[in-house]
């Protein structure tokens, strides 16, 4: 597995237990931030479509992902499903 997979992993576990980062339309924390941009690297093709392989292993880590807003050509956006917080990005 790629280190970019092993970082998004272990942010997602940090972000998943720390109950005092929040979720806020105002305010977004930077490790947030950093899970979203690993997300858009690793989990989203050259092609634009979902990376199936690498959203397999981060699903297979424990976060379940899966289409938010869908058109005529695929995933716009994402969720990644955490233990009390939904993570769009995309």
């Amino acid at each position: 597995m790629s280190d970019g997979l092993n970082l998004l992993i272990m942010l997602l576990n940090h972000i998943n237990i720390d109950e005092s980062i929040v979720l806020d339309t105002e305010y977004t924390h930077p490790l947030i931030n950093a899970a979203k941009y690993l997300a858009n690297e690793y989990l989203i093709g050259d092609d634009g479509h979902p990376d199936r392989e690498n959203i397999d292993k981060i699903s297979r880590a424990g976060f379940p992902i899966f289409p938010a807003e869908q058109d005529r050509f695929g995933w716009v956006t994402a969720y990644i499903e955490l233990k009390h917080r939904i993570i769009i990005f995309g």
